[in-house]
């Protein structure tokens, strides 16, 4: 798995594992074996968060999971960690207040068995706490080297480019990661995010980034199968042509579907406007290695502005 340099100096491989079900979900053999693939694989960007995954169990399952993982194999040295703060666990701990991400880096860390992490997300915004604030907090993090770089999930663009302007002024640590939904298919306008912040990524947010230079981790982006089993769509993404097209090609390469979007999105950079992308998903152990063939499908050009036209 190739690896990229970040801006902010961090260097992950071109795709990312979700360890979200890791400990609820997927039990704890099962993670390990996705988790030991992935490492093998030449993967080191692990992803995770303090509520994963509350609604399945208390929310400190999936970094318990891995801070046992990293113990018992030794491995922190060669793992890229990312664990996000601000989103609600049964009712408390949402919010960016600095009291609320001192509270929880520390509890974070405890679980991960890790004095740092590398890249920390606010996982949500919160406009009821003044944005010097968060930003000052999570600076004072990155000075105490709890913390490596900062990253946001499900903001606005303009909120995130306010937040920057604000560390370049008082001379804190900027954002230099965005998390946010993004796949091959066009979102359906009509249908409203679950949360507020929680939009698809459109041609505006991407153009901004490719602006910033800024990555973009793009969550969701295989649809929870959708592409292999269609009838799992749902409301929120067009198929039709689109995904006709897709799987057309898929066949034709010799790759599932979820594997020629993982090709796609780790290739649209090639492309004007477009950032680099880093599709973030977690999978079983056999869907993982099905999914990690994309990063073998050679796309010229051609094809790729072909895809992008449809």
């Amino acid at each position: 798995m190739k690896k990229i340099l970040l801006p902010n100096g961090l260097t992950v491989s071109e795709v990312a594992l979700g360890a979200m079900n890791f400990g609820t979900v997927t039990e704890k053999k099962e993670a390990y074996r996705v988790l030991d693939a992935y490492l093998d694989m030449g993967g080191n960007f692990v992803d995770t968060s303090n509520n994963y995954a509350h609604w399945a169990g208390t929310g400190d399952e999936s970094e318990t999971l891995l801070g046992e993982w990293l113990r018992d194999r030794g491995c922190r040295d060669r793992v890229v960690l990312a664990t996000k703060v601000g989103f609600d666990r049964h009712g408390v701990g949402a919010g960016l207040k600095k009291a609320q991400i001192e509270y929880w880096i520390d509890e974070s860390l405890r679980k991960l068995g890790t004095d740092y992490v590398d890249l920390y997300y606010a996982h949500s915004d919160d406009p009821a706490t003044p944005m010097e604030e968060t930003m000052e907090a999570f600076h004072a993090l990155v000075k105490k080297g709890k913390v490596r770089a900062l990253g946001t999930s499900n903001f606005d663009t303009w909120r995130v480019a306010e937040a920057n302007a604000l560390a370049k002024a008082k001379e804190l640590t900027p954002y230099t990661v965005m998390q946010q939904r993004f796949t091959y298919l066009y979102p359906r306008s009509s249908v409203a995010p679950k949360y507020t912040y929680n939009e698809i990524t459109g041609r505006e947010r991407l153009r901004f980034l490719c602006d910033k230079n800024m990555p973009l981790v793009s969550y969701s982006c295989l649809c929870k199968g959708a592409y292999e089993s269609p009838e799992r769509l749902g409301d929120e993404y067009e198929g039709g042509a689109r995904l006709a097209a897709l799987r057309e090609l898929a066949a034709e390469k010799g790759v599932t579907p979820s594997a020629l979007v993982v090709a796609w999105l780790t290739n649209i950079h090639r492309l004007a406007g477009y950032p680099r992308v880093i599709p973030l998903f977690s999978a079983s152990y056999a869907h993982l290695l099905e999914n990690l063939r994309g990063l073998s499908v050679t796309l010229t050009d051609e094809e790729l502005q072909a895809m992008n036209e449809l």
